[in-house]
């Protein structure tokens, strides 16, 4: 495991709660305060990494690529 969380692995449903536990915190942040940067400078994560994430995120809430890209124009890009 390439995290520094446990040397203990997570199970899936721990990796679950915890991805939809961010997402809500960041979702909530932003809202109230603007943007902000997704990660920290001194814990980057690669591209693949995020598409990995972010297309599984999509799928889960049956979402495609096109309605985020009109939401972002609506939104203007938070």
């Amino acid at each position: 495991m390439s995290s520094q969380i446990d040397a203990v692995r997570l199970s899936d449903a721990d990796i679950q709660a915890r991805l939809a536990e961010a997402v809500r915190l960041y979702a909530e942040r932003v809202e109230e305060n603007g943007a902000i940067a997704a990660f920290p400078v001194e814990a980057p994560v690669t591209a693949t990494e995020v598409m990995i994430t972010v297309t599984a995120m999509l799928k889960a809430v049956n979402l495609q690529v096109f309605e985020l890209g009109m939401w972002q124009s609506w939104a203007g890009n938070r």
